[in-house]
């Protein structure tokens, strides 16, 4: 995390003992922390869930979120300057697919919820069994349903500037 190439805030407040000088510290800089309410036993906490989420929705699905994404970008660029309110409404739909999160944050800092969460995956070949399968699955079939959803409804809007 401290590489210059990676440069991300690390949640372990003992890493920043080694981080370059400049490396900004949210535990210490009072600006940083008065804009980052980083709560270290909440991300503990759903610290699985979190990963789980992650992989569902980017890692496995990447492909499919990036032709959701270029189809939902390419249908505003051919809406700038245009008065097309069918086509804006299509466009925000579309990106609201995409950003649909398929399990609440309430619910993802539950603790008995978070409990479920027991295999941490290194590896997409990595399996996972019981009833965090069965979530994980749920929320792949959605995710893979909103970013199909997501396509089409940007490719119309496209379709229709």
């Amino acid at each position: 995390l401290l590489d210059p190439k990676i440069r991300r805030l690390p949640v372990n407040p003992a890493t920043y003992a080694k981080a370059p000088k400049d490396f900004p510290n949210p535990f210490k800089d009072k600006t940083i922390g008065a804009a980052v309410k980083f709560d270290l036993a909440l991300s503990k906490g759903r610290y699985n869930v979190i990963n789980s989420l992650f992989d569902v929705m980017i890692t496995y699905r990447l492909d499919d979120l990036r032709e959701a994404i270029r189809a939902i970008q390419k249908a505003e660029a051919k809406l700038v300057g245009k008065s097309n309110s069918e086509a804006s409404n299509l466009i925000a739909e579309a990106r609201a697919l995409v950003n649909e999160v398929p399990v609440s944050e309430a619910q993802a800092s539950e603790s008995d919820f978070n409990k479920i969460f027991k295999k941490k995956r290194k590896k997409a070949t990595t399996k996972v069994t019981g009833r965090q399968a069965e979530l994980e699955s749920e929320w792949d079939s959605m995710v893979m349903a909103n970013y199909a959803k997501a396509k089409e409804l940007a490719d119309k809007a496209y379709s229709m500037l």
